[in-house]
């Protein structure tokens, strides 16, 4: 007697999604204690020292000097664009997100930006940049964190976490490429120094980490491991790119303070892209 594949697909179908186990929660746990602990080592030796406040006057003091040249005119005009071009893509990012991965991942996302953003703000009117040296350049000035930072990477980090897997590619891409700007502009265009740009890197991949595992709880699908092609990409992509990139950046004018400083922040800037990207790779 035939008996019926009960399990059997129609032709042309899709093949299922399955669950990814996750069992992630010490490494979320400590992935935050990382992050944390890195922003206080941040904030105690580029602040609160003698050294790090000279190295970091003097990026400012090189940014200043660079001022109306076609790199500062670049980079002020896209901090002004910042605000605009972050709502257009968290918005663009919910519109998808609503339709595709349910309303709770794109709250989720929402969350991503505005803690983010909140915890910036807080840190920027409770810690205080004592007076070191006899001379430097905007001694006292509450800065660390930087705001305009935390906004890109966190609208970045909320564009991959409400984006559909199929548009993530071209959506972080994108996304991703101005974001990185965005954390060179403000030291490029004297508003910051390096320290606060890596901080509020820190601080968003704290942020999206419990997110990100949120997420992918209650969205528990995925298209299947990343290709063998796909990890050789990544591979180069932070380790070979970065340091080739940067080292285009020294070559500008030399060693100087700032080049040091854009070079820092770029491969910083590209390491928290991919680790962003990592945090998503479950959804």
């Amino acid at each position: 007697m035939p008996t019926t594949d009960t399990h059997a697909r129609p032709p042309g179908a899709s093949p299922p999604r399955h669950r990814v186990p996750w069992r992630g929660a010490p490494q979320v746990y400590w992935l935050v204690v990382a992050c944390v602990s890195a922003v206080a080592a941040l904030y105690w030796g580029a602040v609160n020292t003698e050294a790090g406040q000279a190295y970091e006057d003097a990026v400012l003091e090189g940014a200043a000097q660079a001022a109306g040249g076609l790199a500062d005119t670049l980079a002020r005009a896209l901090l002004k664009l910042t605000p605009l071009v972050a709502f257009g893509a968290l918005l663009g990012a919910v519109v998808v997100g609503r339709r595709r991965r349910g309303w709770a991942t794109v709250v989720l996302a929402i969350g991503i930006v505005v803690v983010s953003a909140g915890i910036v703000q807080l840190l920027k009117l409770t810690l205080t940049r004592p007076v070191l040296l006899d001379v430097g350049v905007r001694r006292a000035d509450q800065s660390f964190p930087s705001g305009h930072t935390a906004l890109a990477l966190s609208v970045y980090a909320a564009t991959l976490l409400a984006i559909p897997a199929r548009h993530r590619r071209t959506a972080g891409a994108l996304v991703g490429l101005w974001a990185l700007g965005v954390c060179l502009a403000v030291v490029a265009a004297d508003w910051h120094r390096p320290s606060d740009v890596l901080a509020a890197a820190l601080i968003v991949v704290a942020v999206a980490a419990p997110a990100c595992a949120l997420a992918a709880e209650l969205n528990p699908v995925t298209d299947g491991p990343m290709p063998d092609a796909g990890r050789r990409v990544a591979l180069v992509a932070g380790g070979v790119l970065p340091v080739a990139a940067a080292s285009l950046v020294l070559v500008d004018d030399g060693p100087s303070a700032l080049s040091l400083g854009l070079a820092a922040v770029l491969v910083w800037g590209t390491w928290t892209l991919l680790a962003l990207w990592w945090l998503n790779r479950r959804g």
